[in-house]
């Protein structure tokens, strides 16, 4: 979901150690992106991808993680919405 009026775009570099168990295969760690049903997203995307870690709750964000054809994970995140 893009807002025309307004993109922002947050790059959040990370290094780790050579051999470390959670990076993808290029060395980066992963690509997150926010989208309005992590959830959802993540039973389309996790059909055709091996990697998957389901949606859980952290920190006020729905969160679910599933890998993409070269190892690299990708992060999909949805704010909870507050309860009224």
């Amino acid at each position: 979901m893009v807002d025309v009026k307004r993109v922002e775009a947050v790059l959040e570099l990370n290094w780790y150690p050579r051999n470390y168990k959670y990076g993808g295969k290029s060395g980066l760690d992963h690509l997150a992106f926010e989208v309005k049903d992590a959830a959802a997203e993540f039973r389309k995307l996790s059909k055709r991808n091996r990697g998957k870690i389901p949606p859980f709750e952290e920190g006020g964000w729905v969160l679910a993680y599933v890998k993409d054809p070269n190892g690299n994970w990708i992060e999909l995140g949805s704010r909870l919405r507050k309860k009224k």
